[in-house]
């Protein structure tokens, strides 16, 4: 038997061209008259900002959201939505979550403290149109922002979640990405793979989210190659958004797992691209996790024609493949670290999700194969 709450952003709008040809702006008119566009300084350099602008004459632009956001980003935008009546965000998965924060009402600093809970209606902040310029973090098909809290000595990344935080629409336009640069495309495409991994296997994996986590993972496998090589092919990009939206809404109900456990404390002290992270740690935990759910990795593996049906060994030819480095150390990690990355990955909500029960010795196991 299963207890979920699926949900999904209301409405799609799928097609090259969509951000500049008048269909985003049509959709944004729907939720608002005067938007807050909030994007990053590539969507700047592309040209493709002044083309959307040329179609919202009533936006307002809130610019240069970094990757890796903190509070103090989500602080900023949230200043700047004021006056504003709609959020539109066109950028790569940082973009998104900065933007969602943007939409809530109340200090981002309040809800990251426990002291505000996320409204579980759309209608209490303001309503979100997400068109994302990477294919991976799937953050248009969520309501989850991730952020660091660099307040204290030790910086740490969490995650803050509610209905409120959900796009109303979705606009995925292959022309977003094709400026995106090799590596950039590698880690949020292995971003995109891990989260439809670890939501097919996750302990809430349950009939809405298989197939979807399932074809995600295939389609990555296979169209990822290609985005990598060829960047102006729109057809590889579209399928890439499409994949990263599908692992979105998958992992919005089933949630994650240990790599993701693992690569959100690591990344607040080394800094380093999520999506890196997920994919240097992909194996080791494929091999962890084996013994738990091995016919789930099976169907992952046959699916995707992976030789031998090594999931794990496939996942460390791609690190080779797009130049993804393989040790943790090679990223800034200090073994001083790991005692306080382990402690915050034992108690991270996508760690408990994980099909197998983790333990402290088993994180350090995996950290030390990563190092």
């Amino acid at each position: 038997m299963h207890t979920f709450t699926f949900v999904t952003p209301g409405k799609v709008v799928c097609g090259a061209g969509a951000a500049t040809d008048g269909r985003l702006a049509q959709e944004a008119a729907l939720l608002g008259a005067k938007p807050l566009l909030v994007c990053g300084k590539s969507l700047q350099a592309s040209g493709m900002l002044e083309k959307i602008l040329a179609t919202l004459p009533g936006a307002k632009v809130h610019l240069g959201v970094p990757p890796e956001p903190s509070l103090t980003d989500c602080a900023d935008a949230q200043q700047a939505a004021l006056g504003c009546d709609s959020i539109v965000a066109i950028g790569g998965g940082s973009v998104l979550d900065v933007a969602k924060a943007a939409a809530l009402p109340g200090s981002i600093y309040d809800y990251f403290d426990g002291k505000l809970t996320v409204p579980d209606e759309r209608g209490q902040a303001l309503p979100i149109l997400a068109a994302p310029t990477t294919a991976g973090t799937g953050s248009e098909a969520t309501w989850v922002g991730v952020f660091t809290d660099k307040r204290g000595a030790s910086p740490k990344k969490a995650s803050i979640r509610g209905g409120a935080m959900l796009p109303k629409t979705v606009v995925l336009d292959a022309a977003l990405s094709v400026s995106c640069p090799p590596h950039v495309t590698a880690y949020s495409g292995m971003d995109a793979f891990v989260q439809a991994v670890e939501a097919y296997v996750s302990r809430g994996a349950n009939p809405f989210t298989d197939p979807l986590a399932l074809q995600a993972a295939f389609d990555i496998a296979e169209w990822l190659p290609s985005a990598f090589r060829d960047g102006e092919s729109l057809e590889a990009r579209e399928r890439m958004l499409i994949a990263s939206y599908q692992a979105g809404m998958a992992l919005n109900t089933a949630r994650l797992g240990l790599v993701h456990g693992i690569a959100h404390p690591v990344g607040a002290r080394t800094g380093a691209a999520h999506g890196l992270l997920c994919a240097l740690l992909l194996p080791a935990v494929i091999r962890f996790n084996t013994g738990a759910d091995l016919d789930r990795y099976s169907d992952l593996a046959i699916g995707i024609g992976a030789p031998r049906e090594d999931l794990a060994a496939l996942a460390e030819t791609w690190l080779d493949d797009f130049s993804i480095p393989r040790k943790l150390s090679d990223l800034g990690l200090q073994r001083a670290d790991l005692d306080a990355v382990i402690a915050e990955t034992l108690v991270s909500g996508s760690t408990k999700a994980n099909p197998r029960t983790v333990h402290e010795s088993d994180v350090r196991e995996v950290l030390e194969a990563c190092w």
